[in-house]
C-alpha cells in the first residue's frame, strides 16, 4: 500500500511550471478559485511530494512572519534545492526574530535607565540580559547558516596554502595574492585605516 501511495505522489505534476520568487511553488488558478492545494513547481520535474514540501515551507515561513524575507533570501543565494531553500528560510526567520528581539531589548534598556527603584531596575536589567542572550543566539544561528551554506557549496573543503619565503639580511619581501572571501563572490578590498 505504501508503495502505491508513493507512486502516486511521485508522479510528475500535470500543471505547467511557472517561475516564482525563491524557487518555491505557488498556488495555481484552481487553488485561488477553489481553495484546493493544487500547486505549480518551478523545478524541472515536480511531483506531489515536492509540491507539498514547498507549500509547507511557505506556510511555516508565513506563520513565522518571515515569508517575504525567506523568499528573497532563497532568491539571493540562488537556492539550488530544497535543503538550500530551507536553510535560506531558517536564516531569514532567525534574522526576523533577532530584529524583533533587538527592538524589545532597546525598549527594555530605555526602561531600565528610567527606573529609580532598585528592585524595578534590577528586574529590568535581568530582562535586558535575557533578551541580549536571545539576540546573540539568533544572530549566531544566522551566521552559522551562512557558514553552512558555504560548506554545502564547497563540499566541506577548505584549501590552505602555506609558503615559506627566505629573505637574506637587509632584504625585503612582499608576499601577496588575491584572496576570495565567502562563496565565490568578488574579492573584497581591504579598507585603508590610515
Amino acid at each position: 500500500m505504501a508503495d502505491r501511495i508513493e507512486e502516486v505522489v511521485r508522479k510528475p505534476l500535470t500543471t505547467p511550471a511557472v517561475r516564482t520568487v525563491g524557487g518555491e511553488l505557488i498556488p495555481d488558478d484552481d487553488f485561488v478559485r477553489d481553495t484546493l492545494p493544487a500547486l505549480v513547481d518551478t523545478l524541472t520535474n515536480p511531483d506531489g511530494i515536492g509540491s507539498e514540501a514547498s507549500r509547507a515551507r511557505l506556510e511555516l515561513a508565513s506563520q513565522a512572519g518571515s515569508v517575504g524575507l525567506a523568499l528573497d533570501a532563497a532568491d539571493t543565494i540562488q537556492a539550488n534545492d530544497s535543503l538550500e531553500r530551507m536553510l535560506a528560510h531558517q536564516m531569514a526567520t532567525a534574522h526576523t526574530m533577532a530584529m524583533r528581539v533587538a527592538k524589545v531589548l532597546g525598549q527594555e534598556l530605555d526602561c531600565a535607565e528610567k527606573y529609580l527603584d532598585p528592585t524595578k531596575r534590577s528586574a529590568a536589567c535581568v530582562e535586558v540580559n535575557r533578551l541580549a542572550g536571545a539576540y546573540t543566539r539568533l544572530t549566531g544561528s544566522y551566521q552559522a547558516g551562512m557558514m553552512t551554506l558555504q560548506q554545502m557549496r564547497s563540499g566541506g573543503r577548505q584549501t590552505v596554502v602555506v609558503q615559506h619565503n627566505y629573505v637574506g639580511e637587509g632584504g625585503q619581501a612582499v608576499i601577496g595574492g588575491q584572496q576570495q572571501v565567502g562563496g565565490g563572490g568578488a574579492p573584497r578590498r581591504k579598507r585603508d585605516r590610515g
